[in-house]
């Protein structure tokens, strides 16, 4: 046993040193020749903080993802003619920069330094909120014209999404009842996201591949895209996330709708035998939403949520037009009991009350573009990958439009980094789409 533990601790340490010495390499490749490679190094990354992490020991170990961004934004301009105003990059941009005026609000309404620098806190809050975006910008054009490039992508997604789902599985234990400390947070409790936070990532990201699942003619990427969403049903209930669970279901009656009729009869009767048929600790989370105290009072989180949802709101009433600031809610926070809470608990009031009219407005603006690519690509793909890509893209849209309902599901680098480059994807799809000729099936199953 001491043998064994002893090799696997040598084995993980020199994985790590690995990634450290290959990230810089992989960097300099981004840099003078491929830039597609530091994405895809980036895209294998970002949503797990678990192993990321363990570069921080190193020179320059907490910069590791920054540099991968910088190479590959600098690759983009010297090896693939420079950035295009296509796709969506132009609303990315002023999303981007009305999220960073919106700081200048929160630092002048609450007094905090200039946001130029480290010295303002929510300064860094602010670079991951854009850094995530920007992978949009990155991934739009770090692709071009290249199918394969764009499949390897997803692909690769696919595969990490199935690695986390398989690890969190592999490493948590279902007991017989809810507890709060028993709920699977998969790689995101290194940066203190709970449960709520992976469901959230696990329900838009399976959602992509069931998507994928249905239309793509590749027998291997269609074993992929079901293995991913098979095993994302284990963390799925175990996250004990009640907003993943309506996102789920969301998701589900739009694929029944539009592909597959089926869906519908599953979704029919989950909603009638939910209670027999779900782990009897997921019954009973879901119970607890309309459980009622001794008292006769709601059941606890779900009071400190209306309470929450009501300071925001009255914040936006005060400030309705650009709200209190980015991150301005945390300084803002109501007295008494609710005080410790720092989040609207709701990503729509929070974007009301933090932003106003304006910010919620783009914020709308976003989900409906978004959805209306994958609609596009749906119908104009050339292929069934193209048009899987589309539609999966739809159901992500609609889960994170419904998971944002009960909770911040959008301001986190590790978490929504993968929204924006599904929809850069997608966007390059219909690009791709427009220019080629529709292959054979024949072709298209022997890829």
């Amino acid at each position: 046993m001491g043998l064994t533990t002893d090799l696997l601790y040598f084995i993980r340490q020199a994985f790590v040193i690995l990634l450290y010495f290959g990230g810089i390499l992989t960097a300099i490749v981004a840099l003078v020749r491929k830039p597609e490679w530091g994405l895809l190094l980036m895209v294998a990354m970002i949503p797990q903080p678990n192993i990321f992490y363990k570069l921080y020991s190193f020179p320059m170990g907490k910069d590791f993802l920054d540099i991968l961004f910088i190479a590959v934004g600098i690759g983009i301009f010297v090896n693939k003619r420079g950035y295009e105003k296509a796709g969506n990059s132009v609303l990315v941009i002023i999303l981007i920069l009305v999220s960073y005026l919106a700081l200048w609000n929160s630092s002048r309404n609450f007094s905090l330094p200039f946001p130029i620098s480290y010295a303002n806190p929510m300064i860094r809050a602010w670079k991951s909120y854009a850094f995530m975006m920007a992978m949009y910008l990155l991934t739009f054009n770090a692709i071009k014209d290249d199918k394969k490039q764009l499949k390897t992508v997803v692909v690769l997604m696919a595969l990490v999404v199935l690695f986390i789902s398989v690890r969190s599985y592999r490493s948590y234990t279902a007991g017989a009842s809810f507890m709060e400390d028993s709920r699977t947070t998969g790689p995101f409790w290194v940066v203190g996201l709970g449960g709520n936070h992976f469901g959230h990532f696990i329900v838009y990201c399976s959602a992509m591949l069931f998507g994928l699942f249905f239309l793509d003619r590749n027998k291997w990427r269609r074993i992929l895209f079901l293995a991913g969403v098979l095993f994302s049903l284990h963390p799925l209930f175990f996250c004990y996330s009640r907003g993943a669970y309506v996102g789920a279901l969301v998701a589900l009656v739009f694929f029944g709708l539009v592909q597959k009729r089926i869906l519908l009869v599953l979704v029919l009767a989950i909603m009638v035998s939910w209670q027999t048929i779900l782990p009897s600790s997921v019954v009973e989370r879901i119970t607890m939403t309309t459980t009622k105290t001794e008292e006769g009072g709601i059941e606890h989180s779900a009071a400190v949520r209306l309470g929450l949802w009501d300071h925001a709101w009255n914040l936006f009433m005060k400030n309705p037009v650009i709200g209190v600031g980015y991150g301005g809610f945390e300084f803002a926070a109501p007295e008494g009991e609710l005080n410790r809470w720092k989040d609207t608990h709701n990503y729509y009031l929070k974007m009301l009350s933090e932003q106003g009219i304006v910010g919620f407005g783009l914020f709308l603006t976003v989900l409906v573009v978004a959805f209306r690519s994958g609609w596009r690509l749906w119908k104009a793909g050339k292929e069934g990958f193209e048009r899987g890509l589309g539609l999966g893209f739809m159901g992500c849209v609609l889960a994170c439009a419904s998971t944002n309902l009960f909770g911040d599901r959008w301001s986190y680098v590790e978490m929504g980094s993968y929204f924006w480059v599904f929809w850069a994807l997608v966007d390059r799809g219909i690009v791709m789409a427009q220019k080629t000729t529709p292959p054979s099936p024949d072709s298209e199953q022997a890829e």
